[in-house]
């Protein structure tokens, strides 16, 4: 076990897509996550087999007493103590920690290594796929709300406002608010995003203030050459829901997935997310996967 250097990149990207298929995460995004860990206080290792990088895990801080962690494992390296070497390296690493996060897919290797490993399960995450180009055009936005990919926001201040609303109340408790620097660094720099196909709906500021208000919105990252997405979020603010928005985000969004040549397009909710569940549905989004949230109480 050792801390991931930018050379490992590659073979980091290699164990993610062989681990966890349905993502999108590519080398690019494996060296601005490292990179990003300063800022976001995160550590990045790697477990090598006779040389080879087969394993890698990371670790950050969510909470002043928790830390969330990914422990992912090349299946062709499965049984060989690698993801136990791992999680110790990345427990080892928070010492003053009393609750570790994680999410674990829902097959009876990675469910087992959970529970053998103290973790236990509390959620439940349904992952769902579509082929944009079944999807109808988005037409026009709703009245009141105007249309835009979110490269064309007037500041990034406006997504923040509206992501750390909406994350109060992700039913996953697993979306976090954000610094703006840290907005930047765990995802909106990441070579993955694709604010250009992501889009939103801004509409004026009822209290007068001139600057808009970004009432809904939708990011996705893409693999190009997989021709696959991945929804990072799906937010609408408080102030503006039941209105359609995130339908048509989605919509809108599927639809430049289709332009750009995406084939398939994923995403992933809380299985008692019922809205969000509800405009996936509707989009003609069918279940694929299924991944679990795990939770460990350290006693010290």
């Amino acid at each position: 076990m050792r801390d991931a250097q930018r050379e490992d990149c590659a073979a980091i990207a290699d164990v993610w897509a062989a681990a966890v298929p349905y993502l999108v995460r590519s080398a690019d995004r494996a060296a601005a996550d490292l990179d990003a860990d300063p800022a976001l206080r995160r550590r990045h290792w790697v477990g090598e087999i006779q040389g080879a990088v087969v394993g890698t895990a990371m670790a950050r801080p969510v909470a002043e007493d928790e830390v969330y962690l990914a422990v992912e494992v090349h299946p062709d390296y499965g049984s060989r103590g690698v993801g136990i070497a791992l999680l110790r390296t990345a427990v080892a690493a928070f010492p003053d920690v009393t609750n570790l996060q994680a999410v674990c897919r829902e097959d009876p290797i990675s469910l087992g290594f959970a529970v053998r490993n103290g973790f236990l399960p509390e959620g439940e995450h349904r992952i769902s796929a579509v082929d944009p180009a079944t999807v109808a055009p988005a037409g026009e936005p709703p009245d009141g709300f105007r249309g835009v990919p979110l490269t064309e926001l007037p500041g990034l201040h406006l997504v923040l406002e509206t992501h750390n609303l909406a994350a109060r109340d992700d039913p996953s408790g697993l979306t976090r608010t954000y610094t703006l620097e840290q907005l930047r660094a765990d995802w909106w720099d990441s070579p993955d995003h694709a604010p250009e196909l992501s889009w939103g709906v801004l509409t004026e500021d009822p209290n007068g203030s001139g600057d808009p208000v970004l009432a809904g919105f939708t990011s996705v990252q893409v693999d190009r050459d997989r021709g696959r997405a991945w929804s990072g979020i799906t937010a609408t603010h408080p102030s503006y829901r039941g209105r359609g928005l995130a339908t048509w985000c989605k919509r809108r969004m599927l639809s430049s997935l289709a332009e750009a040549g995406v084939t398939e397009a994923l995403t992933a909710n809380d299985a008692t997310n019922a809205p969000m569940l509800a405009v996936n549905e509707s989009l003609g989004y069918t279940p694929r996967a299924t991944s679990i949230s795990v939770r460990r109480r350290l006693h010290h």
